[in-house]
This record gives structure tokens, C-alpha cells and sequence, in this order.
């Protein structure tokens, strides 16, 4: 018999098993370990309890650990195709995923239904419901997971261009779309990562981010899995135990995004007692990765990424330039393309565009939305609906959301473009731009800033912008919060930001005026 050819991610577990299995794959912040070995036999064993045919949409949502593992490679097996849910998933949301991916099978694990009941709700829509056990008990009228009965194991090698599993888009500008993913997209970005940052069986791979989103499954995982290394996979991010987190595990490497390295940047004190010297996410501003180079050793590699394409521009280790997104990879094309679709010149700012050159390495489509399918993909194309541009090296380098724009005073705007300015601000954790309506029609921009300062303010707000910013972008409001609404990716969601201003908003034309 032939070895499979790692198209998939049961191939690259079958290989993996075959050839090391007592190798740990990874460590959860309860202690459970799982090698290799436990790997492919708890896909196997998940196969022959929950026996489903090829290509049935099955929603899951359990806790990370060992569960979570079983039910991505059991249910890849057997050419089925999971639609994970956020632990904290709202019941429309849930209901829009399970109608437009016609999902039939719900796995749900007892403490993830006890800790939201929206879950609940969802019970009485699917035809099964199997229930994992947790730490909760199990509500009555559903089996448990290792109480049904073992059949045999159907085997059924899904081809790599088969859906592998459906990801619910960030929906941090408009509706979360649910994009279907082949098995081989989810193998050349294990690739990919694992290339750009070098990974080798010596590493330790620390991730914080839940397992319904890709950067667990396929930036860390998956990586680990092909390359030997071990991944740390932690329920939540904690600033004040991170670098205790990595000394204790060995860590050699981390996954960030939104605004997790500044988080660790505006700590006291500096730190290069542990074996971390990379990591991988975005976005990564270029004093900030300066900082964090010179306070902590590390150097914070910028890539630009999606959930449809994977990874499309990357830096590595020795490729590296701090504020931009690196280069882009070799498996995609890229184009910026102006407000009509042509392509512009290097060094303008425009649309992101990218074209993949292999077969079944970028997402299929959106499920049940075959309209929102084709306003992005044309002739190849995927037109990502972000800004940014390349320069004469080739280098992208990312600029914001296309739409997250404001016009004020006949100028538009790029949101981003501000909160890079207010990011690097002392004392600002974090910052969000909107427009908010004017008197005098357009709209005035009002900053959202999370910071560690609280002698932070709307006049030394103004102040730093003043010379920083063009006069039409600085902004009129300031509001100070606690803490910037976020989706379990860490990216904040501008539809919860205030869209008015109250008396605790700092108005500058009011402070000009006295």
C-alpha cells in the first residue's frame, strides 16, 4: 500500500502517526496532553461512534481540548464537514450558519450549553444532537458522545479539493460570511506558516485563540503536526502570566493579533529570561515591533491574511520589514486594483487583490450565499476588500478596511490610517476611528481609545494628532473606555462603538469655542 500523499490533514496525521506517535502534539492549559498517536486514534475512535456520510455539515462547539482535536481530523476521516461555532456564539448568528450551510448534526459539549444558552435554543433545529461530556452535566434527552455504540470504521479518503470545513468570517465591517474551505487550503497554509517561520521539531508553539478560527487550526496546529513541533493551545490570552506562560512551557514562538503585542508592550519593565524569538500574526506597526524587538528579543513578524485565502504576504526571519506585511508568497498573485478594478501602479494605495496559482488553495465560496460568492470572486480573482499597497521591492503592506472610510470636509478618509497615528501614542492600548454624523453634512471623526493611562485625555489627544495628521484628519471627538469591543479573534467590532456623542465625549470645537 502507498503512502497517502499529505493533501489533507488526515494524510498529514496518518503520515505523522505512522512515523512518530509518541511525539506530543499538544498541551491545553488543563493539563491534558494528546501525541500524535492519541490524535489518530481519537479520530478513529470519534469516526466509529459517530458515524456521518460524506459531506454532512456538522456544527460543533465544545471547549477547547482533546474533544476538539477528535472532531477535526474524526469528522475530516470521514469526508464530512464541520462548521465549528464561538463558544459564545448569539443564537441568530448560530441559526444564519446552520441555514446557509444546511448543517444536520449538532455536537455540542455540556459546559459549552450550560455557559450560553443561545446554544440551547439550538437543540430543537438540527436533526441529532450528540452531546461531549464536560465539566457541566448533560441536559436529559441527547446521547453522550462515548456512550454511543462503536461501528465500524467507514473509511472514506475526501479528495483535497473536498470542503473540509465552513469558517465563519470576522464580520468586524458587515455580516460574518461562512467560507467553505477544501482540506488542501488547510495544508498549504500549515505550509506556508510553517516555511515562513522556520518551524522545526524543537519548537513550541503558544496560541490563545479560539478553535472555531482558523489561526489555531491551521497557523499552529497544522504546523505543528507537519513540522514535529508541540503547540500550547491556551483558553484566553493573559497579559500578566504570558511570559510566565512561555518560561514554564519553553515556548519558541506565539501567534498575535489585534492588539495583543501592544497589550505586552505597555507592561513595566523589560523581559528576556525565555527561549521566544518570533511570532507571527498582524498587525505589528513599526515602532511597535521595534519596541518589542529591543524590550523582549522578539521579532514580531507582520503577514496579511484572510480566512479565504490563508496567507498571501508574509516576513520571515530574514526577510524582514517592520511595518509592512512582507512579501508576497510565492503560491498567490497580487494586484491593487482602483475604485473601477484596474490594477494601479507600485506605491499607490488601493484594493487588495489575489489570485492563487494552485488548484483548491483558497476558499470555495460563501455557503448559501452565492451572491456575496460572486461579488468577489472574478476570473480567479478574490478582491479581499482591503487596502494596502506594494512597493518597488514588492511589498504589501496593509492600509484598512476598504469601506472603513469617513468623509469629512471633502476628503476621504482611511480610519486606519488615524489609528496608526493614535496607536503609538504613550499610554493608548488600543484605538478605533468612526464617523459620526455633522451639522455641517459628511461626518467628524470620533476616537475610541483603551489605554493603561488615566491621565490620558481629548487635549493631549489633539495634541499628538496635530502634528501628525493632515488638519482634515484629526479628530474632532475623543472618548476614553476601558476596553475596545473585540470578537473572539481579538479584532474590534466598529458596529458597537458608540455612532454619537454624550457628555463624556470630548468635543474639540467646543474647547476651541471657550
Amino acid at each position: 500500500m502507498s503512502e497517502p500523499q499529505p493533501g489533507t490533514p488526515v494524510d498529514l496525521l496518518t503520515s505523522r502517526s505512522r512515523t512518530d506517535p509518541d511525539r506530543e502534539l499538544v498541551r491545553f492549559d488543563d493539563g491534558t496532553r494528546m501525541r500524535v498517536g492519541d490524535a489518530d486514534e481519537g479520530s478513529r475512535a470519534l469516526a466509529a461512534r459517530l458515524p456521518v456520510p460524506p459531506g454532512t455539515r456538522v456544527l460543533t462547539c465544545v471547549r477547547p481540548g482533546r474533544s476538539a482535536v477528535d472532531l477535526l481530523f474524526g469528522l475530516a476521516r470521514q469526508g464530512a464537514v464541520e462548521v465549528p461555532l464561538a463558544l459564545d456564539v448569539t443564537f441568530p448568528a448560530a441559526e444564519s450558519v446552520r441555514r446557509s450551510t444546511g448543517a444536520t448534526v449538532l455536537v455540542a459539549g455540556t459546559s459549552a450549553l450550560t455557559g450560553n444558552p443561545a446554544l440551547a435554543t439550538l437543540l430543537d433545529r438540527v436533526g441529532r444532537v450528540v452531546l461531549v461530556p464536560e465539566d457541566d452535566p448533560a441536559p436529559p434527552g441527547h446521547p453522550l458522545l462515548d456512550e454511543l455504540p462503536v461501528t465500524g470504521v467507514r473509511e472514506h479518503r475526501p479528495a483535497p479539493g473536498d470542503v473540509l470545513v465552513v469558517l465563519s468570517t470576522s464580520g468586524t465591517t458587515g455580516r460574518p460570511k461562512a467560507a467553505e474551505l477544501p482540506h488542501f487550503a488547510a495544508v498549504r497554509h500549515a505550509r506556508r506558516v510553517a516555511a515562513t517561520m522556520g518551524y522545526g521539531p524543537g519548537d513550541v508553539l503558544l496560541n490563545v485563540f479560539p478553535w472555531n478560527h482558523v489561526n489555531v487550526r491551521h497557523t499552529a496546529l497544522l504546523p505543528a503536526l507537519l513540522t514535529g513541533a508541540r503547540l500550547v493551545a491556551h483558553r484566553r490570552f493573559s497579559a500578566s502570566r504570558f511570559w510566565d506562560v512561555c518560561r514554564g512551557e519553553g515556548v519558541t514562538a506565539f501567534n498575535f493579533m489585534g492588539a495583543m503585542l501592544a497589550i505586552l508592550d505597555r507592561r513595566p519593565g523589560t523581559d528576556h529570561d525565555h527561549a521566544v524569538r518570533l511570532a507571527y500574526g498582524a498587525p505589528a506597526p513599526a515602532e511597535l515591533a521595534a519596541r518589542f524587538l529591543r524590550r523582549f528579543g522578539v521579532k514580531a513578524l507582520e503577514a496579511y491574511a484572510s480566512t479565504e485565502l490563508g496567507d498571501v504576504a508574509a516576513n520571515t526571519p530574514d526577510d524582514w520589514r517592520p511595518g509592512t506585511a512582507g512579501r508576497v508568497v510565492p503560491e498567490y498573485e497580487v494586484a491593487i486594483l482602483d475604485d473601477t478594478g484596474r490594477p494601479l501602479p507600485r506605491g499607490e494605495t488601493g484594493q487588495i487583490a489575489a489570485r492563487a496559482k494552485l488548484p483548491d488553495m483558497r476558499f470555495r465560496g460563501y455557503a448559501g450565499d452565492p451572491a456575496a460568492t460572486a461579488a468577489v470572486l472574478r476570473d480567479g480573482w478574490f478582491r479581499t476588500g482591503d487596502r494596502g499597497r506594494l512597493d518597488a521591492d514588492g511589498y504589501l503592506t496593509f492600509a484598512g478596511r476598504r469601506g472603513d472610510v469617513v468623509r469629512r470636509r471633502g476628503e476621504n478618509i482611511a480610519t486606519w490610517e488615524v489609528e496608526q497615528v493614535l496607536r503609538a501614542l504613550p499610554g493608548v492600548v488600543d484605538a478605533a476611528v468612526v464617523g459620526v454624523e455633522s451639522d455641517l453634512t459628511e461626518q467628524e471623526l470620533l476616537v475610541v481609545l483603551a489605554t493603561a493611562d488615566h491621565a490620558l485625555d481629548g487635549p493631549a489627544v489633539r495634541d499628538w494628532c496635530r502634528t501628525r495628521l493632515p488638519r482634515h484628519a484629526q479628530p474632532r471627538y475623543v472618548r476614553i473606555a476601558r476596553e475596545l469591543p473585540r470578537n473572539g479573534s481579538g479584532k474590534v467590532v466598529k458596529s458597537l462603538l458608540p455612532s454619537t456623542v454624550d457628555e463624556s465625549t470630548w468635543d474639540a470645537e467646543a474647547r476651541s469655542a471657550q
